[in-house]
């Protein structure tokens, strides 16, 4: 049966992403103040408002992870977020994420040259 592409309430994303965040400070223990979850949440507040796909990978600070998520436009999908093993045991804030963090950039989007998203990337 083929699935029916429609778009995922704002109640949805919102839930979703919630659930996540909770996830990620409560049962793995992350700050919820680590630049890069507060970098997350931005990016979050934006998907909850325009619902607008976005995909991207984010470097976990003070951890040896790297942040793979996904903010789906359709129902019928999922929000999803990953954490993957990074080389790099205490990874800095890639300069356009610190810029982005104390306000001074907009949240990257799946466009984005300097944060490819992982299908971007492949597709090269």
């Amino acid at each position: 049966m083929p699935v029916i592409k429609e778009e995922k309430p704002q109640a949805d994303r919102v839930k979703e992403c919630i659930t996540i965040l909770k996830k990620l400070t409560d049962d793995v223990g992350i700050d919820p103040t680590n630049p890069s979850i507060v970098v997350l949440k931005r990016r979050m507040g934006q998907y909850w408002r325009d619902g607008k796909t976005q995909e991207d990978t984010l470097p976990l600070f003070g951890y040896d992870r790297m942040i793979l998520y996904k903010l789906p436009k359709w129902s019928h999908q999922d929000v999803e977020l990953t954490l993957r093993v990074s080389s790099v045991r205490h990874p800095p804030l890639p300069p356009d994420l610190a810029e982005e963090l104390e306000g001074r950039r907009n949240s990257v989007l799946l466009s984005d040259p300097s944060h490819p998203s992982p299908q971007e990337s492949t597709e090269k």
